[in-house]
């Protein structure tokens, strides 16, 4: 578990599927998916997936969002290492909240404990985020959190690129 001033960032359990559904269902939260807002069965399919990640040094990792105030399931926060996306050293963060708690700092605030959880993992050098240009939002956190754009991206079915950002990890972490 990585904890933070207002936030828990803990495994998956069977038992959060209505909030993860309840998430990854709405359409304004999933405006910026390439898959758009997932069905119950396209959910228990994303948990079962989220639940069988790495939950220590090594990747991927997908790691629920809690508030630590009432424990409630708000988003998840991911470093994955999918080689169709980056490079062998590279880890890439993604993330996603329930569309009431965008605004708040929150995703700045994981982003930013993820970067920090990255630094620890071995042959990791650098963050990487993937980003629809047309996500403000989530571009204003990658540049908050220290990331920088890089270069446009073009995956096979896009109409037009996403943005990849980076970020170095500092080598005495290694």
């Amino acid at each position: 578990m990585i904890n933070t001033d207002r936030l828990a960032l803990r495994p998956f359990r069977d038992d959060d599927l209505q909030q993860v559904s309840a998430i990854l269902g709405d359409t304004k939260a999933m405006a910026f998916s390439n898959d758009g807002a997932l069905d119950h069965t396209a959910c228990c399919e994303w948990l079962k997936r989220a639940m069988q990640t790495a939950t220590d040094h090594s990747l991927p990792l997908t790691l629920a969002i809690c508030l630590k105030s009432d424990g409630q399931l708000i988003g998840y926060v991911s470093l994955a290492n999918d080689p169709h996306r980056v490079s062998e050293c590279e880890a890439e963060l993604g993330f996603r909240l329930a569309y009431d708690c965008w605004g708040h700092g929150i995703a700045t605030e994981v982003a930013q404990a993820m970067i920090a959880h990255a630094a620890c993992l071995p042959n990791t050098l650098r963050v990487v985020a993937i980003v629809d240009p047309n996500n403000r939002q989530s571009v204003r956190v990658l540049q908050k959190i220290g990331m920088t754009y890089e270069r446009d991206v073009m995956f096979e079915g896009y109409d037009y690129p996403d943005h990849k950002f980076s970020l170095g990890l500092p080598a005495a972490a290694h």
